[in-house]
């Protein structure tokens, strides 16, 4: 008798518990779901614009999945910037959270002179290599002057110039953008040549769970095509003495952003290696012969899946190479999604699709008899399918 007295109590504290508990425990099915972590590679022609809009959970000032929109480079022309990056989501009056400037090539910061027009922008990080640039002072100048932001130049170093601040002394620097996310400034160097400026480019590493982007800016690993990608030098040889060892590699990531466009200074073997990313994605714009074949080629080799803001840029003008190839990244933090924008109307798939697809439309409307014996192109085929569009 005392032993079910005893088991009958038992059950009553734990059920009075549960619903004291009740009111504490998350509601799933209201709760708002959380968004994935976004990243868009946008296509400025020759040139980097990478915007990253961290996941939501719809709960704002927890520090943990606040919907935070970072911008990494803007781009050759402050001009059409906007009608690059309007149509790929980034609205008038988005607030600009962190705002990167790789370093100080105009196909890298012009951009941001505009977009430091058109929006409210928060943190500027910035190389703080001393460029004497017309347009590279007027960013400088428009980064200090942004109402409410803070202007970290250099953002590794020691400031030098009165209303500027560094993030930090050394690397590797530590990145706020949310709790979710592992962010960090892996290298950045304000005291390279006027010959070097690639090599001030911030490097930075981003993880979410499995998911991880490495982005380079123009960073090198070798010098011309006189040196052998076998062996890294540069920024590259820094990244393997300081984040490699013989057991681990701190630069693996699941997605690497190919450093200076492809080309053949940067992307050496061993730092491919270091990284051994899924996917590679090369900025290019149709210029200064870029991407280079044997860049392309290493990644390959390695098992690294290629793409390209340039996919569509062949016959283009420089000017023209903008706003057709954007990539969009999508991820939970467990898996992720990779695609371009725009489907490319010569991809051998896109083009059998149609072909299916205007077969259905005929048999459904009956307006044109489909003859079962006919000698109809292969889908595997894109010069004949070619021919049968009109």
């Amino acid at each position: 008798m005392k032993k079910i007295l005893v088991i009958l109590i038992s059950c009553t504290i734990t059920v009075i518990s549960f619903f004291l508990l009740l009111p504490a425990l998350p509601l799933v099915d209201d709760a708002a779901p959380i968004t994935p972590l976004k990243i868009v590679v946008a296509d400025v022609g020759h040139g980097d614009c990478i915007w990253i809009r961290t996941p939501d959970d719809g709960i704002d000032g927890n520090g943990k999945c606040e919907g935070y929109n970072i911008l990494i480079d803007g781009g050759p022309s402050s001009n059409r910037i906007m009608d690059i990056m309007l149509p790929l989501g980034l609205r008038y009056g988005t607030t600009i959270d962190w705002l990167v400037n790789t370093h100080a090539h105009n196909d890298h910061y012009r951009g941001l002179i505009g977009i430091l027009e058109a929006y409210r922008v928060k943190q500027i990080l910035d190389p703080g290599f001393l460029h004497t640039g017309q347009a590279y002072s007027a960013f400088c100048w428009k980064a200090l002057i942004e109402s409410g932001a803070t202007f970290y130049s250099p953002v590794i170093g020691i400031a030098t110039i009165p209303g500027l601040k560094a993030l930090a002394q050394s690397v590797p620097c530590p990145l706020d953008w949310g709790d979710e996310l592992k962010a960090e400034i892996l290298y950045s160097n304000p005291s390279v040549t006027q010959q070097d400026v690639n090599n001030s480019s911030i490097v930075i590493r981003l993880e979410y769970g499995l998911f991880s982007m490495l982005f380079t800016g123009d960073a090198e690993g070798k010098f011309y095509k006189t040196d052998s990608p076998e062996h890294s030098m540069a920024v590259e040889k820094f990244l393997l003495d300081h984040y490699v060892t013989e057991d681990k590699s701190a630069l693996e990531s699941t997605i690497i952003k190919v450093g200076h466009h492809g080309s053949e200074t940067s992307s050496t073997s061993p730092f491919i290696k270091a990284v051994s990313p899924k996917e590679g994605i090369i900025c290019a714009g149709n210029r200064h012969g870029l991407p280079d074949e044997s860049v392309i080629k290493r990644y390959e080799d390695l098992g690294c899946r290629i793409w390209r803001t340039d996919r569509l840029d062949v016959g283009k003008s420089g000017s023209e190479c903008h706003g057709d190839d954007s990539i969009i990244i999508t991820s939970n933090g467990i898996d992720y999604d990779i695609s371009y924008k725009n489907e490319d109307p010569l991809d051998p798939e896109v083009l059998a699709a149609e072909i299916r697809a205007r077969k259905k439309e005929g048999e459904a409307s009956a307006e044109v008899p489909i003859n079962e014996e006919d000698n109809s192109p292969s889908d595997s085929d894109p010069s004949a399918l070619l021919n049968t569009l009109d």
